[in-house]
């Protein structure tokens, strides 16, 4: 069954609409008709079954035939993992992986030892690529909503925003209780399992995970985000890939909170 998110769901005569880049898969791409069913997840994470009733390049309409039931895809906990931009294209794969494992919130960030440093217009469609990435993931994975993907911030902006709860630059929402874990190759005497505990995951309904680029994060940036109440920690003896250390925590805590079976 092919899936797509909404921002809005189904109006009081129960028909909703596909529009951009989705409807063009649907025409095009997949070169579904009136009659053919999809279902589609709106921003509150409601699913839903659709029957088509029109299709066009730039809008498809349908009618709800039912509302789906889901147990499943979103985690008891906003995970966010703010990122330091890593060289290449590993980007796509930890939003791709990193969706699949439940992170709900991606925070690219420049650090003073990342190599990639795309011009302001490149940055932008680096942002549109992972989100488009992010949501493919999603539907794949059954997840009731695509995690939200930013543009590449300062370090600053993504602690402040994270310690805010809201979007970078934007208005902030109600604090969540929340705690900030620092993976750090010269972090010693907190491992992984201990910072757990110390957050106590089932208390908390927000957990921020920074990770460095290639080089790791220099003495000032490693300061900040001790400063901003980040909990300096080692992911043991092997010092891990950037793109592989985020996804490493993110299956950790989800095992922990009995996500992953």
């Amino acid at each position: 069954m092919r899936r797509f998110f909404v921002e809005q769901g189904p109006g009081g005569d129960g028909r909703l609409t596909i529009t951009g880049a989705d409807a063009r898969h649907i025409s095009r791409v997949l070169r579904l008709a009136q009659g053919d069913v999809i279902e589609a997840v709106d921003g509150s994470g409601r699913e839903f079954r659709i029957a088509i009733d029109s299709v066009g390049d730039a809008r498809v309409v349908g009618t709800v035939a039912s509302e789906i039931a889901r147990s499943a895809a979103l985690p008891g906990i906003e995970l966010v993992l703010i990122q330091g931009l890593p060289k290449g294209d590993k980007m796509d794969f930890i939003v791709q992986k990193g969706t699949e494992l439940g992170v709900a919130r991606f925070m690219p960030v420049l650090t003073a030892r990342s190599v990639a440093r795309p011009e302001p217009d490149a940055a932008r469609r680096r942002a549109e690529r992972w989100s488009r990435i992010a949501a493919e993931a999603a539907k794949q994975c059954g997840m009731g909503r695509a995690p939200r993907v930013e543009g590449i911030l300062s370090l600053s902006d993504a602690l402040a925003a994270f310690a805010a709860g809201g979007a970078a630059g934007g208005g902030m929402r109600s604090k969540a209780r929340s705690a900030l874990l620092f993976p750090w190759e010269l972090a010693t005497g907190t491992g992984l399992r201990e910072a757990l505990t110390r957050c106590d995951l089932r208390g908390i309904e927000r957990l921020g995970v920074v990770i460095g680029p290639e080089g790791g994060f220099d003495g000032e940036e490693a300061a900040e985000i001790i400063g901003s109440g980040g909990i300096p920690l080692s992911l043991g003896t092997r010092i891990l890939r950037t793109e592989t250390a985020g996804l490493v925590v993110a299956a950790v805590v989800m095992y922990e909170l009995g996500e992953l079976g």
